[in-house]
């Protein structure tokens, strides 16, 4: 079991805040509702560990966090995350908190070549620890929370800081720091904006005619209303295969198998939003497609192979050296003002020329 320091008070999170403040490095991870037990995305807990202690915080009572808020945004103070992406986005939809001096572990181990890249598998292979699989999918909103879920969580950040050093001394020695650092201060300024899902994000609707997804994105709108009534994520309301069936072939709702029983219950509303969208049909905004010069494809086609070639060589995966978003603009502009040093000098390195 790991020890920790639980935090549900005011007092208490300003009373951890001061110890935190005094740190030089702190680990840090979220547990969170992702719409898969309840509607929404939202932070339930908040880990937190220097190394000596850890601390649990718990963000679902104390619903303001500002102290702890300051400290992410501490540019003095050192947060290793592991992935960062999901994390930031809904630190700043929730709370318009832009965590800054970041170290990435899993960004670490992908510019290390490293294959296995879940923080249970680099835990295992580094310090011998086995994460416990059966809380994987744990509703994390539930309260109390008994204390085996609580050390769960806390081992998550127990041994970040440790994981950081390991990976900083691999990557000095392997000449790659600098990249690490660069790709660190990126995650500062990137854009980690929470964006829901939409209709048209929906896997075959394109193919839909205007009417067809007319009816779709009134059922689409309907379901994610009833699933915030109900605190039902929305696919526990009607899921997306019978949602794309129904906007082909709307059923008797009343008597509709096979969805949640307030679908039945709300019928007539089905009924309107199927009129609703035929009366409303919509049409999908297709982009037009870059044209490229014969000289523009085959430099895109020189990145293309130098990407496989670096790759190759560091054992780096491909969409780290170069995306296909870097390589349209590179191959567009004749310049690689887009690319970070370290991806300038690696593709050079492999014979990249621009005229």
């Amino acid at each position: 079991m790991v020890s920790f320091t639980y935090v549900d008070t005011k007092d208490a999170l300003y009373e951890a805040a001061r110890e935190w403040n005094s740190a030089v490095d702190l680990a840090v991870d979220l547990e969170c509702e992702n719409n898969l037990h309840h509607y929404g995305a939202y932070i339930t807990l908040i880990q937190i560990s220097d190394k000596e202690k850890n601390w649990i915080v718990d963000v679902l009572v104390l619903k303001e966090i500002q102290p702890l808020a300051d400290i992410l945004e501490n540019k003095n103070i050192l947060k290793i995350f592991h992935d960062v992406s999901f994390d930031f986005r809904i630190l700043h939809e929730q709370f318009s908190c832009k965590p800054r001096n970041v170290f990435d572990t899993q960004l670490a181990a992908l510019l290390l070549g490293k294959k296995q890249l879940g923080l249970g598998d680099l835990l295992k292979e580094n310090f011998s620890i086995e994460k416990e699989r059966k809380y994987q999918m744990a509703d994390w909103t539930k309260r109390p929370l008994d204390t085996k879920m609580l050390s769960y969580a806390a081992k998550d950040t127990q041994y970040l800081i440790q994981l950081r050093d390991i990976f900083k001394k691999e990557l000095q020695q392997k000449g790659r720091w600098s990249w690490a650092e660069e790709e660190f201060a990126v995650l500062e300024r990137a854009d980690f904006s929470y964006n829901e899902q939409t209709f048209i994000d929906v896997r075959g609707v394109k193919v839909f005619s205007p009417g067809q997804l007319g009816i779709f994105k009134k059922l689409f709108l309907l379901r994610q209303k009833l699933a915030k009534k109900v605190d039902r994520p929305s696919h526990f309301i009607i899921n997306n295969h019978h949602l794309h069936d129904f906007s082909l072939h709307p059923p008797q709702w009343e008597k509709v198998r096979g969805v949640h029983p307030i679908v039945r219950k709300e019928a007539a509303q089905f009924y309107a939003a199927v009129e609703g969208g035929k009366r409303e049909p919509e049409e999908i905004q297709v982009k037009e497609k870059k044209r490229y010069s014969q000289q523009q494809k085959d430099l895109f086609e020189q990145l293309n192979e130098l990407q496989l070639k670096a790759a190759d060589k560091t054992g780096i995966k491909g969409h780290l050296i170069i995306n296909k978003e870097q390589m349209s603009e590179v191959a567009s502009a004749n310049k690689t003002d887009c690319l970070r040093k370290w991806q300038k000098q690696l593709l050079a390195d492999e014979g990249l020329k621009l005229g």
